[in-house]
């Protein structure tokens, strides 16, 4: 039984490390460490808003930040909603999607399902990822309008220093969960810190 309580992206990091890496029994030592690991996601995201309040004027950072909420509102709502029609599709074969993010790049396996049913899980996540895409894009446009360009400049080296600390957050984890496994290479471990740091990256 999963607890419900868990964040739902601790879960999620541990669905898709553990289909990524194919070590099926770490999944619960998984959700568990990453409880932790999203607690410093947070923190790290909380600098990252700092610094823009520190960095442009107390207008534009508060419309930068407003933006940047109503943003992740709006992602989450399309994560949950495409997840539910995915799930859907999936409970009809008796089988369960579980906590992947159907905005992320990488696709369960889809085996036992229809081929026209596997198709509908690919066009409603590809339709979901478009449409984040579509508001990410109305909402970087709506912040440049306010910034400078060194404003701009300080907020990406920022953004990079956060994406650094998630890659650092996650790493342990993986390879605390990749030492019972020497089938696991480092460099698959390298290749799935890099992919659940851009995964995690889409929740913020």
């Amino acid at each position: 039984m999963i607890d419900q309580a868990l964040p739902p992206l601790a879960l999620t990091l541990a669905a898709v490390a553990r289909s990524r890496l194919g070590i099926e029994t770490a999944e619960t030592e998984l959700r568990s460490d990453f409880v932790a690991v999203v607690g410093e996601l947070d923190q790290a995201d909380r600098r990252y808003r700092k610094t823009i309040e520190a960095t442009v004027s107390p207008e534009a950072a508060g419309a930068v930040l407003s933006g940047m909420t109503a943003f992740r509102e709006e992602v989450r709502a399309v994560r949950d909603r495409s997840r539910r029609e995915i799930a859907e599709l999936y409970r009809a074969y008796h089988r369960t999607y579980g906590w992947f993010d159907p905005l992320d790049a990488y696709r369960p396996p889809v085996e036992g399902l229809s081929h026209a049913d596997g198709t509908r899980v690919a066009t409603i996540a590809d339709r979901a990822r478009a449409h984040v895409d579509s508001l990410r894009a109305q909402v970087n446009d709506a912040a440049l309008k306010r910034l400078s360009q060194n404003e701009v400049e300080v907020l990406i080296a920022a953004k990079r220093r956060r994406l650094e600390e998630f890659e650092a957050a996650l790493r342990g984890p993986l390879e605390a969960a990749a030492a019972a496994h020497p089938f696991v290479t480092s460099a698959e471990i390298d290749k799935v810190v890099y992919q659940l740091t851009q995964l995690a990256d889409g929740w913020y």
